[in-house]
């Protein structure tokens, strides 16, 4: 029998998504995480990818972009706080090629700005990533 657990994703902007969850697969910072009910207490950086959660009752998923952040298991409860989440039934080719035009546009001139140009990059490239 699967066991249900409680997944909450919050931006600095609004809860993103609030619901019971059979099992949720997150992208950490150095690699994948799969989340089951009654895991050990976890606190984890996160990475930029795609975040999957997977409902018992409806056996359906639902996937979401996320840019960074940190993930906290505990109490039979994940909590994703990210600066940035989109679920990606939302991602389109305009969101994608806005991403890609904004780190194409960086200016370069100084080496804080290429490292920020260099995120811009990686980001637009997880965003057509995870439109696919």
């Amino acid at each position: 029998m699967i066991h249900p657990f409680r997944c909450t994703i919050i931006t600095p902007e609004k809860q993103v998504f609030d619901e019971e969850v059979a099992y949720a697969s997150i992208p950490l910072h150095d690699g994948k995480l799969g989340v089951m009910a009654k895991r050990a207490p976890l606190m984890a950086q996160l990475g930029l990818s795609t975040l999957r959660v997977d409902f018992a009752s409806s056996g359906s998923s639902k996937t979401f972009f996320v840019n960074g952040g940190f993930a906290q298991v505990q109490d039979n409860h994940l909590t994703v706080l990210t600066p940035e989440a989109i679920p990606t039934e939302e991602l389109s080719a305009e969101i994608v090629a806005e991403a890609q035009a904004e780190a194409d546009d960086a200016p370069q001139t100084s080496p804080s700005e290429k490292q920020r140009q260099q995120k811009l990059q990686t980001r637009a490239k997880a965003l057509a990533s995870a439109a696919h």
